[in-house]
């Protein structure tokens, strides 16, 4: 028995999960009635292969066998939860991953699990990630340790953005580390089903930076692997799509051009997207109306207290005293408003921008005299 468990973890190790199941089950085959706990572990295993080929149910089957073996033991619960999960029963998931935390009060992934489940019963998915603590960590090779040590003095902010109930989601700005954006969002059981562009800057959307860094041959992974690798569509306003196309490589087909005010849908959460031209001539906000809190993805439009460059090529002053004066001052003031940098904090609101930020009211005169460049 125990030779055939081994050859099944094996199995498992090198990602052959028919195979897995097939020793598992001989395994069971050459246990004991008696050997309870034996009998629970192989089960479990056999849960745990199941999901990975998604076959939710059968999963489900095994899990429920484990808890009526040890009725005690929470791997038995959390394989239930699981099942559950890929199953979008959330109710019965949380559940289980409730008694399971029971039985394991110090297992901190079970806690997640839980906490997941019940933001799944809300319906709303959002992550704000920062590289250093949720992506570009633990570089493969000298090249990527070059990147991610950039990305983390650069600070950009990182979103996930969907719906918690169908586990779909869109990643806003996409850059530095694609794989591991990519792995953070598999591990939360979330689907991407495409990528935001907030502007074409290369640390919001991957490949050459600008001079002189450029003379490094150094490209920044980013959009264009989510397009060509994943087949994820790039929404991007239609000011900023030749810009993918030229220096990102982004394919034509992927790229989605974006009108002011355009909407998308993701599961049915409703993303509506501001052009707020100014930082670059397609530079969108992304809003997200919630109670009882609206949302801003601000990308380099608007930051705690300023607002993005007005020196770089394609920037105009003119056009961002309009979008911030006459697009983002016009929100409500209890709007949280994420930006695509952490300068200063992880967010601020509509109405503290109108106080002591770059929201004051002024008029285009004074704007224009006060940002001469």
């Amino acid at each position: 028995m125990e030779d055939l468990k081994a050859a099944g973890n094996d199995a498992v190790h090198n990602g052959n999960y028919l195979a897995a199941l097939d020793f598992y089950k001989q395994a069971i085959d050459a246990v004991e009635e008696n050997k309870v706990d034996d009998l629970a572990a192989l089960h479990s295993n056999c849960s745990f292969a199941h999901l990975k080929l998604g076959q939710s149910q059968e999963a489900l089957v095994e899990a429920d066998l484990v808890v009526a073996l040890k009725t005690n033991w929470s791997k038995g619960y959390f394989r239930r939860g699981e099942a559950y999960f890929a199953l979008k029963d959330y109710y019965n998931a949380e559940r289980a991953y409730a008694k399971a935390s029971e039985l394991s009060p110090d297992d901190t992934s079970i806690k997640k699990k839980l906490t997941l489940t019940q933001e799944a019963m809300t319906g709303f998915y959002f992550r704000q990630l920062l590289p250093g603590r949720d992506f570009c960590k633990n570089a493969s090779d000298f090249i990527e340790q070059q990147i991610f040590s950039s990305a983390v003095q650069m600070q950009n902010y990182i979103y996930l953005v969907g719906d918690a109930k169908t586990r779909e989601a869109v990643v806003v700005d996409a850059a530095w580390d694609v794989k591991g954006i990519k792995a953070y969002a598999a591990g939360e059981n979330i689907n991407l089903v495409g990528a935001v562009v907030t502007h074409y800057h290369f640390d919001h959307t991957g490949g050459v930076p600008p001079p002189p860094f450029d003379a490094f041959g150094i490209k920044v992974p980013g959009i264009r692997e989510l397009a060509v690798e994943d087949k994820l569509p790039v929404y991007v306003n239609k000011n900023d799509a030749k810009t993918l196309l030229t220096a990102n490589e982004v394919p034509s087909d992927a790229i989605v051009e974006l009108e002011d005010s355009a909407v998308i849908t993701v599961g049915t959460i409703k993303l509506q997207f501001i052009h707020t031209p100014g930082h670059t001539p397609g530079s969108q906000c992304m809003y997200i109306q919630r109670s009882p809190q609206d949302m801003l993805l601000s990308g380099d439009t608007l930051f705690i207290g300023s607002c993005g460059r007005l020196d770089l090529p394609d920037c105009d002053t003119k056009a961002m005293y309009t979008s911030l004066q006459k697009k983002l001052a016009v929100l409500p003031d209890s709007t949280r408003v994420y930006p695509g940098h952490n300068y200063g904090g992880p967010y601020t609101s509509i109405g503290d921008e109108k106080k002591t930020g770059f929201l004051r009211p002024i008029s285009e005169k004074e704007w224009l005299k006060r940002n001469r460049l």
